[in-house]
């Protein structure tokens, strides 16, 4: 079990929706990788060990569990997933920041912050729970358990699958499975993981009472209807052939659909038994800057200039994005009706929220029908009401005031 290094508050820079904003460093803690993880296979892309960050839970906390994926996208080919082994998403040897030790080497570090704050007043539901912060390597929203070798260059390890199970493997060994209350979470394809694992978590926790999930900037839509859809289904469909999941993916989506589809989260979610909250914003920043226009495409460079830079956008983009948030609001209304299910859907341009202070706080910039977000997730989560919060605007929003 890891153990927590704390540091003396810090106020970094992270680009928030394409605009700079202050968020807390406080919480270093150490990287922990899975047990024997290369002789089990449980390894990143490039053959690292995959591992995650550990804050053990207190006082009243101590019983209750608290998982949060990383997100860091899938890569399509291979030499796509070869580009990543230098990158955080695809190996365990690099970190946004380190931490000295006491024989002065530097170990991986990870802070903890939002969802994952251990700041009573910012997070007060979730403050003291044992709280773990996932690396995500693997470039399939951990699915996959097979091996690329081309000859055109290093190994490819696609083990998402078989990380996933080891890191339940090792959580039952701390003693989830004993836990009061736990909640498996996620960002970005982490999210997308949450949707994909969530019932089968839930599985193997048979004794815990309270078991529930939080996609967060998970729901990545197909928009059929709106332009460039090829690209976005072309792209998953590679990924899923080039990773080998199509056997992995929900089978009640598989039998009634082409498998290339069933990384589509509007595919999934109507058959999810266990009590999910989707929180997202209809104007994703991620799938508006890199899912609407093909990176190849001869727009892209002006389409990024255009909304990442605040650079002046024609009449045509702005429709673009506008017929994305439509997509998306018909994606999110047509899910089979759930009463378990949550959502906290606004238009920030932002991907991921739970994970940042400035939405994750009783001082959040965004409220739904007077709530913020840990307001709405904590009232849904421990079943004081059900909460659906879909914003009325239909225009995407900076979400800076």
């Amino acid at each position: 079990m890891a153990t927590m290094w704390m540091i003396v508050c810090a106020t970094i820079l992270v680009i928030v929706g394409g605009a700079m904003g202050e968020q807390p460093a406080c919480d270093k803690v150490p990287f922990t990788p899975l047990p024997d993880a290369v002789q089990k296979g449980t390894v990143c892309i490039d053959g690292s060990p995959d591992g995650y960050y550990l804050v053990p839970g207190s006082g009243d906390g101590a019983q209750n569990w608290l998982i949060y994926i990383n997100g860091g996208g899938w890569c399509e080919n291979i030499t796509t997933c070869r580009d990543r082994f230098d990158e955080y998403n695809g190996n365990s040897r690099i970190s946004f920041s380190n931490i000295t030790n006491s024989n002065g080497t530097l170990s991986k570090s990870q802070d903890f912050t939002g969802i994952l704050s251990e700041n009573e007043a910012i997070n007060p539901d979730f403050y003291n729970w044992n709280r773990i912060y996932v690396t995500y390597c693997d470039q399939a929203s951990f699915l996959g358990d097979t091996v690329v070798d081309d000859g055109q260059g290093p190994i490819v390890q696609f083990r998402g699958s078989r990380n996933f199970d080891a890191l339940v493997e090792e959580l039952l060994a701390m003693g989830i499975g004993a836990g009061e209350n736990v909640i498996l979470s996620g960002r970005s394809a982490g999210g997308l993981a949450t949707i994909l694992h969530c019932d089968g978590f839930r599985a193997r926790l048979p004794n815990v009472g309270r078991v529930k999930c939080l996609s967060d900037a998970g729901f990545f839509i197909r928009a059929e209807n709106v332009a460039n859809a090829d690209y976005r289904d072309q792209f998953f469909a590679s990924t899923i052939l080039l990773h080998n999941i199509s056997s992995l993916l929900p089978e009640k989506c598989t039998k009634t659909r082409d498998a290339s589809l069933c990384l589509y989260p509007e595919y999934l979610v109507g058959d999810i038994q266990t009590p999910l909250f989707i929180l997202n914003s209809a104007f994703d920043y991620f799938q508006v800057l890199s899912r609407l226009v093909p990176p190849n495409s001869p727009d892209a460079a002006r389409w990024k200039d255009c909304f990442k830079y605040n650079i002046s956008c024609k009449p045509a983009d702005k429709q673009l994005v506008n017929d994305f948030g439509g997509a998306f609001f018909k994606a999110i209304n047509n899910l089979p009706y759930n009463p378990s299910r949550g959502m906290f859907i606004d238009a920030c341009f932002t991907h991921s929220q739970a994970y940042i202070e400035r939405f994750w706080s009783p001082n959040s910039i965004v409220k739904l029908e007077n709530l913020t977000l840990l307001e709405a997730f904590g009232d849904w989560y421990f079943d004081r009401k059900s909460v659906t919060l879909i914003t009325s605007s239909a225009y995407l929003d900076a979400c800076t005031t």
